[in-house]
């Protein structure tokens, strides 16, 4: 026969199992019940700092939020801050897809940094974004035809030595910009003739920035 203590230890054992019984199965309904949205955050360029209600999160990241009604704003230095509101449901997802401008209001960030493009093109979702992005790749497209080469060396018939290079350069092989076309011209006088060049490839010379190695001479 149990004494009376062990019989009221058996029961205060029973009480505590069902009262952690219970916190179980609420526990349970709360999480089953609970209400989620998920939002997929993708901003351009790839290091801007983004906020939620003051909150940071990391770029290129999808996140479970509480419903709500959520105060973005996307910022960097040296660009234009970008901010705006949504409101997102229970069970919806979103996209918070954004990018910046530089300070001037242009894609200038994006020509001096071209491995920013490539998001930027994830999100590029209005006309001026795309004029751009079109425009760069347009640009860009010559890097297929390169090297342009011309060279009178072994033509009997030429009356003046010409001696042309013309190919891809990028960063400290530049001046102004973040790319270039580097100009190998052997005689410093063909500058007329590398502009000729890049026109028969089927581009605009005034579209880049031509660098050259030995000068021009008029």
């Amino acid at each position: 026969m149990f004494s009376f203590i062990a019989r009221h230890k058996v029961a205060s054992a029973l009480i505590f199992l069902n009262v952690v019984a219970i916190l179980v199965v609420t526990l349970v309904i709360v999480l089953h019940n609970a209400k989620t949205a998920t939002i997929d955050i993708f901003v351009a360029p790839s290091e801007a700092t983004i906020e939620l209600n003051g909150g940071k999160y990391d770029n290129f990241q999808p996140y479970d939020i509480v419903p709500g009604n959520y105060h973005v704003k996307i910022s960097m230095e040296g660009m234009q801050t970008k901010e705006f509101d949504f409101e997102i449901y229970d069970g919806e997802f979103k996209r918070v897809w954004a990018y910046l401008l530089d300070a001037e209001g242009g894609f200038g960030y994006y020509l001096e940094n071209p491995d920013e493009i490539t998001y930027l093109e994830e999100v590029a979702d209005d006309e001026e974004a795309k004029k751009f992005i079109a425009e760069y790749k347009k640009i860009v497209a010559i890097k297929d035809k390169l090297p342009l080469q011309r060279s009178s060396t072994f033509d009997p018939e030429a009356t003046e030595l010409v001696s042309i290079n013309i190919d891809w350069g990028e960063g400290d092989q530049c001046e102004e910009k973040a790319f270039c076309l580097i100009v190998m011209d052997y005689t410093g006088k063909n500058y007329a003739v590398v502009l000729d060049m890049i026109r028969e490839a089927g581009f605009n010379p005034d579209d880049y920035e031509i660098v050259y190695e030995k000068g021009v001479e008029d």
